[in-house]
């Protein structure tokens, strides 16, 4: 399976935790609403961001599921207009908003499919930032 079309089903299967349980002010919450890792077997309700964190812990495709992650992320980042956990979590937030923007984000990937995409220039500016030498940012002594 390429990134592409892993990414599509991390939003797919994302949308389906927020389904069966949302929370805000944290990734993830148990049964008892106490915040809780995103991949815990004890989580029962996510953030949009702590669902697609889960959906990619959990991947079986290791070779891509890290670009895979990064696409579905930024896709979901591209439809927010902001950081997907910081948008879960404004006030006026409601769970349908955030089912709609599970859902809108795979079409925003399926759109860019064959095109150079906000996406990829997105992926590009994180591969430059880590080509930079990292004794560019130590403080001198």
């Amino acid at each position: 399976m390429d990134a592409e079309a892993l990414a599509e089903r991390m939003l797919s299967d994302a949308y389906e935790l927020v389904m069966s349980g949302w929370c805000q002010g944290t990734s993830a919450q148990d049964e008892m609403g106490r915040a809780i890792e995103p991949s815990s077997a004890f989580a029962r309700s996510w953030s949009a961001g702590g669902a697609l964190e889960r959906v990619w812990r959990r991947a079986l495709v290791e070779d891509v599921s890290l670009e895979a992650f990064e696409r579905a992320n930024l896709a979901l980042a591209a439809v927010v207009k902001d950081a997907p956990q910081k948008w879960n979590d404004a006030p006026e937030r409601t769970r349908a908003q955030v089912l709609e923007a599970l859902i809108a984000a795979p079409k925003l990937l399926r759109a860019a499919r064959g095109q150079h995409s906000l996406v990829d220039d997105l992926l590009d500016d994180l591969d430059r930032h880590q080509e930079i030498p990292a004794s560019l940012f130590e403080n001198p002594a």
